[in-house]
């Protein structure tokens, strides 16, 4: 079971296997946030761990991830997690998905970087 200081640590997850958005989102982390990196959620040893995080930065666009409105399911029907799943790129169509899977926010990929200051003050509680 994870400590309080474990459950506190300001945390976020990127979806993503594209080292030119990594770059672009590490160069917008503010001190004391850590960035967890994966293309599926096979990553994290339990699904609890998800939970540890507070948000999600999911790029629909990224080739390695084999489904992206399919992880949107599982994490919210199968897990039931209510953790903020902020996507970047993809067509209408993959958005519309994503949206019907409980997706939470739409971005071009451009504006999502962007807004990723305000995302780490809105979730620095």
């Amino acid at each position: 079971m994870p400590s309080i200081d474990d459950r506190m640590r300001k945390r976020f997850i990127l979806m993503n296997s594209d080292a030119a958005l990594r770059q672009a989102v590490e160069s917008s982390i503010p001190e004391k946030w850590e960035m967890t990196e994966a293309t599926d959620l096979d990553a994290f040893d339990e699904w609890q761990e998800i939970l540890l995080h507070r948000f999600m930065l999911l790029n629909l666009e990224d080739p390695q991830i084999s489904d992206p409105v399919e992880l949107i399911d599982m994490i919210r029907r199968e897990h039931q997690l209510n953790i903020p799943i902020f996507c970047l790129g993809g067509s209408r169509e993959l958005r519309d998905q994503a949206r019907s899977a409980r997706a939470d926010r739409f971005f071009d990929r451009e504006e999502g970087l962007q807004r990723l200051p305000e995302f780490f003050q809105q979730f620095a509680w």
